[in-house]
């Protein structure tokens, strides 16, 4: 087989979207409609992606970060200051070309989509999460004003969230507070009813990204509710706070930024600490309903989270295979060297087995979203969870490995590869980290809900895609994971509380790895199907092997997965 065809050396692909056949073929599965109608704008975007978004992400990263100043509040008393963000003129731009283009939009009207904002979020993160970040909160805010605020506002400011003009209001979701962490229902700020559907809201927000949105939702407890329900998670309310309380967005609410945070990574990223001292807010959910009405915010955003690290492995491969294709060391090229050949292969199949885990978790959340029916829903937290642990952990090894195939100069910025790990460790401190993604799918398989039960139906639900002739090794399989996952769920629901706790991170990875594995069978199955294509069965072999096949001792043979490399990359790239 004549062997792929390289992206450009040490950087992005000249388009995100079209030198990328898998992802194609994923679409073409799962939302053929929604391919065929978009394939251009897809098309147009992935070379924004590729170009200024590329090129901005660099500058925005070493040159021109996020500026924190202190402004005077009215010129005629210049003494009195706030704290205010300036971001550069390239990142602006960037930042509403994203909502420009219509993807969040795409959520609303006659025939509504929340896939093609996530689809979009794995375009917009091979290149910079930085801007990736306030999209994937814009989208939520969104769909959470558009479901639950009174009409009054949802009319108000649903539009400028929508909007296509460039002057988009970007979103915002506060809930961390200091002390608390993740644990939201210790909430301190306080939420003063003005007794026409306002609040005054007082408190400091320890974590704000995108520290300069126009709307943000933001979790506080109002005055005046009865002391038992106050002191908790049900005492909580959720409120719009808009960055400005006039009609021409001129006159600033009543909160400040009073820094931005040294991180990391997302360099280019506003994130800041929030002061509310009396900020103007709209109720959207009285309490006991505003953690619950948050959390739904945090599930789109948990999609994003791993759309968005399918991107950085996707970003990590093109590097790496960049690399390695371009590049002789010891009068022979990289690429015929079989411990590199392996490595890029290892990339190349965390890569699409988190692909098709995160575009499994949107596919779930657009129809959950636009469902009343429970186990849809249900799917889609199950989905969310173990997409948003499993890709953010593999997004950070990728990017690791990337890195070290580049060698010095990948540890060096100079090379796109020292950005893509920093940016990736984020995304699994993001919506949650692990333990927390654990402890949300523990209530789905071990509580009052049927998880379980409804895991397991997906798993048979694949099993009986896959063709009995040309796949009985796969069958066999995935057939055996489930059975021995049945078991274990079982056991898992008659445990007492201590042991469904402290065995929590072991069933979010072995799931996560389950449902991996059946979603690269089931894909493989319809490649088989509609186009003869055998490419992905040594995928799900590698998977498998590696994953499932515990090996305590090495061998002396060659890998399958060097040998089928070239097989594999030529459905990576176009």
């Amino acid at each position: 087989m004549e062997r792929a065809k390289p992206p450009p050396q040490t950087t992005q692909a000249p388009n995100s979207f079209t030198t990328d056949p898998f992802a194609q073929s994923i679409l073409k599965r799962i939302a053929p409609a929604l391919l065929e109608a978009r394939a251009a704008e897809l098309a147009s975007f992935g070379a924004f992606c590729g170009g200024e978004l590329d090129a901005q992400a660099a500058y925005s990263d070493r040159i021109h970060p996020p500026v924190w100043k202190a402004v005077p509040v009215d010129p005629a008393h210049p003494g009195t200051r706030r704290g205010a963000i300036f971001l550069n003129p390239r990142y602006d731009t960037c930042h509403q070309e994203v909502y420009a283009r219509g993807f969040i939009a795409a959520g609303f009207g006659e025939a509504p989509t929340q896939l093609y904002a996530p689809l979009a979020q794995y375009l917009i993160s091979q290149a910079d999460i930085s801007i990736g970040c306030p999209f994937a909160m814009t989208h939520p805010v969104a769909l959470i004003v558009s479901r639950y605020a009174p009409e009054k506002v949802r009319e108000k400011f649903l539009p400028e969230l929508i909007r296509t003009d460039r002057q988009t209001k970007s979103g915002g979701t506060w809930a961390t507070e200091k002390h608390s962490g993740s644990d939201v229902g210790q909430t301190e700020t306080r939420a003063v009813p003005q007794g026409d559907g306002t609040a005054k809201l007082y408190g400091q927000k320890w974590f704000t990204s995108n520290a300069g949105s126009g709307l943000a939702l933001a979790t506080a407890r109002p005055e005046g509710a009865e002391r038992g329900a106050a002191e908790g998670a049900k005492g909580l309310g959720l409120y719009l706070v808009p960055s400005h309380v006039d009609a021409d967005w001129q006159t600033p609410n009543a909160y400040e930024i009073t820094h931005l945070k040294e991180k990391i990574g997302t360099r280019g990223l506003a994130t800041g600490e929030a002061k509310l001292d009396g900020a103007h807010a709209f109720e959207i959910a009285p309490p006991p309903d505003g953690l619950r009405v948050m959390m739904e915010a945090l599930a789109c955003s948990r999609v994003h989270n791993a759309m968005a690290a399918a991107g950085v492995m996707r970003r990590a491969l093109v590097e790496a295979f960049g690399w390695i294709a371009t590049r002789e060391t010891f009068g022979k090229p990289l690429i015929e060297r079989p411990l590199i050949r392996q490595r890029v292969a290892e990339i190349a199949v965390a890569w699409m087995a988190g692909s098709l885990l995160a575009f499994e978790a949107a596919r779930s959340f657009d129809i959950a979203w636009a469902s009343e029916a429970p186990a849809a829903r249900l799917w889609a937290r199950i989905a969310t969870a173990l997409a948003k642990y499993k890709t953010a952990e593999q997004a950070v090894w990728c990017a690791q490995k990337a890195l070290g195939l580049v060698g010095g100069n990948g540890y060096t910025e100079d090379y796109p590869t020292a950005r893509l790990y920093r940016d990736s460790v984020v995304l699994t401190v993001w919506e949650g980290p692990e333990q927390i993604q654990a402890l949300e799918l523990l209530r789905l398989i071990a509580g009052k809900v049927p998880g379980s039960a409804v895991f397991i139906a997906k798993l048979d639900e694949i099993h009986g895609k896959l063709p009995e002739e040309t796949m009985r090794r796969e069958r066999e399989q995935l057939q055996f994971l489930r059975q021995g996952m049945h078991e274990a769920l079982s056991q898992l629901e008659a445990a007492d509380d201590a042991a469904k706790e402290a065995s929590a991170g072991s069933f979010l990875h072995k799931m996560a790895d389950t449902l991996s594995y059946a979603l690269l069978c089931e894909h493989a199955a319809w490649e088989l199907k509609t186009s003869g294509e055998t490419a992905l069965l040594p995928v799900c072999e590698a998977f498998y092997t590696g994953t499932f096949t515990p090996k305590v001792f090495p061998a002396a043979s060659a890998d399958p997965l060097v040998e089928n490399l070239d097989a594999i990359l030529s459905t990576a790239f176009a």
